[in-house]
């Protein structure tokens, strides 16, 4: 697909002789939502005559009333030429600001620290699900396009159409890569898997960036600082006024050194690289396990039920649900679903209804 840039115009040559139009309006990395609902895109013909380095749509009419289709795999080539199209915009214009920035695990929790802190925070929710899946070189193309493929041929994300996973991912990995070198960053984590995780993978995208890294870890600050009694090991599990005065005491104390950031780091990279695709917190560790470690979890968790209530095909989601709450594990529902949808393939569960998502079939012990 050929390209070119016309200020803050992006031309695509869609066929031999249809151009594909966008205006970029800010410098906010998009997704095919704003993609498909841009106010600023339009096809336009293009003459035989004339050569697409030459084509401009000023003093051109656009073609009213007709659509053009285009695969999975060209909306996201498409999506990633504007979003590179952006990035060197933003290096050319050279936006500064020593604004802090915090990063969090999950859009849950980012969310939260907006509204409890109430204040003009920037915030990045990475929402990666790092606790499953390959994650070799996940912050380069060839680790995300493998990652990608794993998540499509495993996970059955019900949003996948209106939120593509690795889409929303890189422009958050590109964000951070875009930062001023002189902003502090807050990286804020629980005792737990993903957190761990996140924090993990954060501070080796800073590998190479001399920006201040402040460790806010809730989990240990809320017993240090805010003197609590509670056991909490998920930062969406604090109260506002549990985060307000943990992020008061922020100070030099929480600036993760070289010496941590070296280790962080290390312990990323044999993560990353090992073999196992699922990961626990464990003695305050992460460990790397095999894939089926939870299948047992499971398969017990629908004896529970199934003694419980009598009946012999329980529905998917409340499967999860009895999986997680009981065992009080804190994974994502998505992985859980694919493992049940395994045990069945596997003849270990019989299904009735349509795998199309949690609530859409049930299973019972053959």
């Amino acid at each position: 697909m050929d390209i070119r840039t016309n200020g803050s115009y992006v031309y695509f040559l869609i066929d031999d002789n249809l151009v594909f139009s966008y205006k970029i309006e800010s410098l906010t990395y998009i997704s095919l939502h704003e993609l498909r609902n841009s106010q600023h895109s339009a096809i336009y013909d293009l003459e035989s005559y004339q050569k697409f380095q030459d084509f401009e749509h000023e003093n051109r009419e656009p073609i009213q009333g007709r659509g053009i289709f285009l695969g999975e795999e060209s909306l996201k080539e498409i999506i990633t030429q504007i979003n590179k199209v952006i990035k060197m915009q933003k290096k050319t214009q050279k936006i500064k600001g020593k604004k802090a920035i915090h990063l969090v695990a999950t859009e849950q929790i980012a969310s939260q620290l907006i509204v409890d802190l109430n204040e003009q925070i920037e915030v990045i929710g990475l929402d990666a699900a790092l606790t499953f899946g390959p994650l070799q070189q996940l912050n380069e193309h060839y680790g995300q396009m493998e990652r990608s493929e794993w998540f499509y041929e495993n996970i059955n994300r019900e949003y996948e159409e209106e939120s593509p996973y690795m889409i929303t991912l890189v422009n958050k990995i590109n964000s951070m890569d875009d930062m001023n070198e002189e902003r502090p960053v807050y990286i804020w984590c629980g005792n737990n898997i993903e957190e761990q995780l996140a924090l993990r993978f954060f501070t080796f995208l800073f590998e190479t960036k001399p920006n201040p890294l402040y460790l806010i870890n809730t989990s240990d600050l809320l017993k240090k600082k805010v003197t609590s009694k509670e056991q909490v090991v998920h930062t969406a599990q604090l109260k506002s006024e549990e985060l307000k005065a943990i992020f008061n005491q922020i100070d030099n104390e929480n600036i993760i050194s070289p010496k941590t950031k070296e280790r962080l780091i290390t312990e990323w990279l044999a993560i990353a690289n090992a073999k196992e695709l699922l990961r626990i917190w464990r003695n305050q560790a992460i460990l790397p396990v095999a894939i089926d470690y939870y299948d047992h979890t499971i398969v017990e968790a629908w004896k529970r039920m199934h003694a419980e209530e009598q009946i012999d095909y329980i529905m998917t989601s409340q499967l999860i649900w009895e999986t997680m709450e009981e065992e009080n594990l804190l994974i994502d529902h998505n992985f859980l679903e694919y493992r049940i949808r395994h045990l069945v393939y596997s003849g270990v569960f019989e299904m009735k209804g349509i795998p199309k998502n949690r609530r859409r079939y049930f299973v019972r012990l053959k």
